[in-house]
């Protein structure tokens, strides 16, 4: 089997996850691709390479499924330009910084985030309920955990999505749902700001980003048709789980290089 079909595979499974979930799809694409190509007898893709593509995908999921959500209803645009800018700038400077890393490093603060993020999304918390052009948060609250979680983003390729949603919900007290719409258009920033980052670093394959984009195309507004007719309980612990599975996955790689 061609890498090409992997990855393009991987993709869209991963694109599908982003518009359900409001991911930027790299927490499920990151281990597919490390582990699909070795599993069909492939060589395995560099590590870097793997998160130059998943932040393509973050890229190009984020666009698409936010536009979906938003014509639902889902989207904070006021979250979204409050957090999106410094959730980019802190994410150019992890990508820039990934590049002197070790492969064991990255996988490490993936894993590390990815139980953390876990934990946040079944931790119970009461919303606000609200409209999304309603929500309203602390400000510097806001943009603390934009930028911190823009720059472990930026250095995993992973845009950091998934982890924007647990930030919004468990300590902003957005609804869930706002939450997943409004996360998309916020990890767009720092996703751009972590491609541009590993661009200029050589980390990004374009033939295979390529892929990932067309790939996204298809998966992300089925993903996102769906996610707005499935209970938001369902939701959270679907992303949950998916997101603690990948950090156990991904911390036995780190522990056994």
């Amino acid at each position: 089997m061609p890498v090409e079909v992997v990855v393009a595979l991987a993709g869209l499974i991963a694109s599908v996850l982003s518009g359900l979930l409001g991911i930027g799809g790299g927490i499920v694409l990151t281990p597919l691709l490390l582990y699909a190509p070795g599993a069909v007898g492939l060589a395995a893709l560099p590590v870097k390479i793997v998160t130059g593509l998943t932040v393509v995908q973050a890229i190009s999921g984020s666009v698409l499924g936010m536009s979906r959500h938003r014509s639902y209803g889902n989207v904070s645009t006021r979250l979204v330009l409050l957090m999106g800018p410094p959730a980019a700038i802190a994410s150019l400077l992890g990508a820039i910084a990934s590049r002197d890393m070790s492969d064991q490093l990255l996988l490490a603060i993936f894993a590390a985030f990815s139980f953390f993020g876990a934990v946040l999304l079944v931790l119970p918390v009461e919303a606000q309920t609200a409209a999304a052009h309603q929500v309203r948060v602390n400000n510097a609250v806001a943009i603390a955990l934009a930028a911190v979680i823009g720059a472990f983003g930026g250095m995993v390729g992973i845009g950091a999505i998934a982890f924007i949603v647990a930030a919004l919900v468990y300590f902003l007290r957005v609804p869930p749902r706002i939450a997943i719409g409004s996360s998309l258009g916020i990890g767009m920033f720092g996703a751009v700001a972590a491609f541009v980052g590993k661009a200029a670093t050589a980390q990004v394959d374009p033939r295979l980003a390529a892929i990932i984009v067309v790939s996204a195309l298809i998966g992300s507004p089925i993903g996102a048709w769906v996610s707005v007719r499935t209970r938001t309980d369902v939701l959270m612990r679907l992303l949950a789980a998916l997101v603690l599975l990948a950090s156990i996955r991904i911390a036995w790689s780190a522990l056994n290089p």
